[in-house]
């Protein structure tokens, strides 16, 4: 059984400045206006009716901005899945009014406040769905304490960035002389990690054994094509060869199908198949995807249990962007971390997607990027 609810962050223009509308509910949460869409009604409609019912202010949308699924039991012991669509809404005529039957209040707050607001006292799914708001409306969240608290650190200007790069090679032409020399360029360079195929994860642990620098394995790579049982017996097998790190491609095709069920089925196999023995980060292949779909595999991932969602393969179309590090990073919890990969190759580029929230970078270009000379296995990711 499906079930379709609707809302929306609401904004207003007071005196040149940006206000955000926020409701305290029954419980004493900070939350956002949304409902149950009605027979005959659109998505859109039911969101500007449940903010006019429960706000007494009129509205209109702006853009999209996240979808919420979930699935709970119902009183008749059915299972009900739930989809909850928000908006961007920007506020029109109306008195700000809460609807006493399902709320206890609704205020505006400034960007600043309804984020401390939503950290401290809201509900953790809407995270995501606020912090893109506030990024469309030109304010970007400030959160030390989310920063502090992720599972992964964040890269600060001034620190060096070898420690936040895996050192790539993916060539299919690659041999046993250039796995050995990027080993030996990720020790002395203190890169984090070297990222290769999976026919060299022995090679690269045994050059490697002993050090601080991981082994990181590709698995469906480049295309995420292979058949689900195949993605699990790879990742599997490279994770006893030594890789305690595992970059594998999700199904694209099945994600432009909108077979959610089945992505999500694809990458909990190969969560699996690793028991714990090495972090799993999902290659969406971005520029294959509308916003959209880059937040549903965002969600799809951190819900099949993997680490790190990760921009490209390098291999495909479009390359890694500040926008997509942003979507994805407000994408998922502070639990899960971002990789950004593809077309990264100057210390500029790297810098920026850093800074737009990035825990770490897939590159063939990592020399040049820390300052030291061309790599001489350099690749195309």
């Amino acid at each position: 059984m499906l079930e379709i609810s609707a809302g929306g962050v609401v904004y207003r223009k007071s005196g040149g400045k940006i206000e955000i509308q926020l409701i305290e509910d029954r419980f004493g949460k900070t939350t956002l206006a949304k409902g149950k869409m009605e027979p005959g009604e659109t998505i859109e409609e039911t969101a500007l009716r449940e903010i006019l019912e429960e706000t007494g202010i009129r509205g209109d949308i702006r853009s999209p901005l996240s979808v919420i699924r979930y699935q709970y039991e119902s009183a008749e012991r059915a299972t009900v899945q739930k989809e909850v669509h928000y908006y961007l809404v920007e506020a029109g005529e109306g008195t700000l009014q809460a609807q006493v039957e399902e709320i206890k209040g609704v205020a505006w707050f400034s960007p600043e406040e309804s984020w401390r607001l939503q950290r401290s006292g809201g509900y953790d799914n809407n995270d995501e769905v606020l912090r893109e708001a506030l990024r469309q409306l030109g304010f970007e969240p400030q959160d030390g304490q989310l920063a502090s608290a992720g599972r992964y650190p964040l890269w600060e200007p001034g620190r060096p960035m070898a420690s936040f790069i895996d050192h790539t090679l993916l060539k299919a032409e690659a041999r046993t002389a250039d796995i050995e020399q990027l080993c030996r360029e990720a020790l002395e360079y203190q890169f984090y990690s070297v990222c290769v195929n999976g026919r060299w994860v022995r090679l690269s642990r045994e050059r490697l054994g002993g050090t601080n620098v991981k082994v990181c394995a590709v698995v469906g790579f480049p295309l995420g094509a292979a058949a689900t049982r195949a993605k699990a017996f790879e990742a599997a097998a490279a994770v006893e060869d030594g890789a305690s790190e595992i970059d594998m491609v999700l199904s694209v095709g099945k994600l432009l199908d909108r077979d959610f069920e089945s992505v999500q089925r694809d990458i909990s196999s190969v969560v699996r198949a690793v028991q714990g023995g090495a972090l799993v980060k999902v290659i969406l292949e971005t520029g294959a995807l509308t916003d959209e779909l880059k937040r549903e595999a965002c969600r799809l991932s951190e819900a099949a249990g993997a680490d790190y969602v990760k921009t490209s393969t390098g291999f495909g179309s479009g390359r890694a962007t500040e926008a997509d590090i942003r979507l994805m990073r407000a994408s998922v919890s502070g639990q899960i971390g971002v990789k950004a990969s593809g077309g990264v190759r100057d210390a500029a580029t790297a810098e920026a997607m850093l800074l737009a929230g990035a825990n770490r970078i897939g590159t063939s270009s990592g020399i040049a990027i820390v300052g030291g000379s061309a790599p001489a296995a350099a690749g195309a990711y």
